[in-house]
């Protein structure tokens, strides 16, 4: 009985007292009040269309050319789309926010791609959010479309979907903040919670993510507290209470309240564990540990007020993307940052973790791998690509497309046959470093003769040339070359006819260039 009393505090209401972006339509906008609009939204992800409300800043309509950032808010467990402005006063609270705010609906579908026991398909709450309500919010307000400028947060199960999210896709995401969230489903109270929970938005028992016994990689693989490292970069808050009453902010006077100091309790476990995987990953994160307070509108309220104030000061002066990052991920098939990753496919499921530097990429897991980078390589002939590991020139030349992304294949050895976490699995995983050395391309921007001599203006593609050798008939003189032009002067009477722009980049490629002089 106690168990089950348990469970039931965890399925309440936390609120008591692969489809793509052109799949999603908006097929009517209602307004409700002055600054929030409805939106009905017809889409692949569900069944049926969802809605979803926009919460406008003060001043949206009254300054047209302003464009302005975007916080999407993710609700707990069979609470809605309009639980935000229905139990927490969200126009009100949102009054002297200056973001646009979208709270689509949650149900209780822990704001996961269900795994239906291998059929997938709709619900699907994360393509819907990810690869659908973004860009639509994006066409169809004044947002301003990037990273640096969108936020999310949620409460209980919308935390454990804001942090979920963040962790997968860090790249779309500068600042996350989980509000009393179930952050950590390896927590038994949690997990349970996630398991029924799919019943309550009409499909089985766990149909989400499939029983933790045979499918525990994909619990994993959408866990905040597991995929904790992936969050490196993105301004994090954990924000949590402690499960015992606090009448001075008003909780005493409900007749659910010991269940949700109970609720609060578990999530604060969750919460506590997610800090301390962030702490051990080295992610810096603000952790607020609020004492007492459960799992109600009153601890909820406080907690919306001061992330917003975080968020705030985060989208007024957002960080710039990292130029390295470490992630891991149980998909075939993943992009971040503009990198994107394909497992083999004879490959059982398992995590891939890869961390990218300037140059070079490494990664850990089994079978033969394919990286294709951004376009970093533009303009650019060649790659030299290789194990770092290796000695000598064991490296093979690969040319980037037209557009400067460079494709190439990691070999991690045999690929795994069993998904990993099942009896008989795979514990040992290859790790491979490999080295992106482009061979420079010395551009001449110009060779012109003028009075005092050939003045040579030249930069160079793919890094630098220290030592670079300008050479204009008899004359010469020694530059370094940088993606900045340099312009030396070769002071000379001859009119010679060419320039000759010669030397070694930083890998040792030998490069040369020529131009007719004007």
């Amino acid at each position: 009985m106690i168990l089950a009393a348990t469970l039931a505090a965890f399925l309440l209401p936390s609120m008591v007292g692969s489809a793509s972006a052109d799949e999603a339509t908006i097929v009517s906008k209602q307004k409700i009040s002055e600054r929030l609009q409805e939106l009905t939204i017809e889409t692949s992800a569900f069944a049926e269309p969802t809605k979803v409300h926009v919460f406008l800043p003060t001043g949206y309509d009254s300054l047209p050319p302003r464009r302005w950032p975007v916080t999407y808010f993710l609700a707990g467990t069979q609470n809605n789309y309009d639980s935000f402005a229905n139990f927490l006063d969200g126009v009100n609270m949102t009054a002297h926010y200056p973001s646009i705010v979208v709270s689509p609906d949650s149900n209780s579908g822990y704001w996961s791609d269900w795994f239906n026991g291998g059929a997938f398909g709709p619900p699907q709450y994360e393509t819907f959010v990810i690869d659908q309500l973004i860009p639509l919010i994006d066409r169809s307000y004044r947002t301003i479309p990037e990273r640096a400028q969108r936020a999310v947060f949620g409460i209980s199960m919308g935390g454990y979907g804001a942090m979920s999210l963040a962790a997968k896709h860090p790249d779309k995401f500068v600042a996350a903040a989980t509000l009393s969230g179930a952050v950590d489903t390896n927590n038994p109270l949690i997990g349970a919670a996630l398991s029924f929970s799919s019943t309550f938005d009409g499909g089985a028992i766990d149909a989400i993510n499939g029983p933790r016994t045979t499918e525990e990689v994909r619990w994993r693989g959408s866990n905040p507290t597991d995929l904790a490292s992936n969050l490196d970069g993105v301004a994090v808050q954990v924000r949590t209470a402690n499960g015992t009453l606090n009448p001075e902010i008003g909780e005493g006077n409900d007749p659910n309240d010991s269940l949700s100091c109970l609720v609060e309790n578990g999530v604060y476990q969750g919460s506590t564990s997610f800090h301390e995987a962030l702490e051990a990953a080295g992610v810096k994160h603000t952790w607020a540990d609020y004492g007492n307070g459960c799992h109600s509108v009153q601890n909820f309220t406080r907690e919306v007020i001061d992330t917003l104030k975080s968020f705030e000061a985060v989208l007024g002066d957002a960080p710039e993307d990292p130029a390295s990052f470490e992630y891991r991920s149980i998909k075939p098939e993943f992009d971040v940052w503009d990198w994107n990753f394909k497992a083999d496919r004879n490959r059982a499921l398992e995590f891939m973790e890869v961390a990218v530097e300037p140059g070079e990429v490494t990664l850990s897991g089994s079978g033969r791998t394919t990286v294709t980078t951004p376009p970093i390589f533009k303009g650019i002939r060649k790659v030299d690509v290789g194990r770092k590991a290796d000695k000598g020139n064991r490296h093979v030349h690969y040319r980037p497309s037209p557009d400067g992304r460079l494709t190439f294949p990691v070999d991690l050895g045999p690929a795994h046959k069993i998904q990993q976490y099942r009896p008989g699995a795979a514990t040992k995983f290859k790790t491979v470093t490999v080295t992106l050395s482009p061979h420079a391309v010395i551009k001449i921007l110009s060779a012109r003769q003028r009075a005092s001599g050939v003045r040579v203006c030249a930069r160079t593609l793919g890094g630098p040339v220290p030592v670079a050798k300008v050479k204009a008939g008899k004359k010469a003189v020694k530059t370094k070359l940088t993606s900045s032009p340099r312009c030396p002067v070769l002071r000379t009477r001859e009119k010679p006819g060419k320039v000759i722009v010669e030397g070694r980049d930083t890998h040792g490629h030998i490069v040369r260039a020529t131009a007719p002089v004007k």
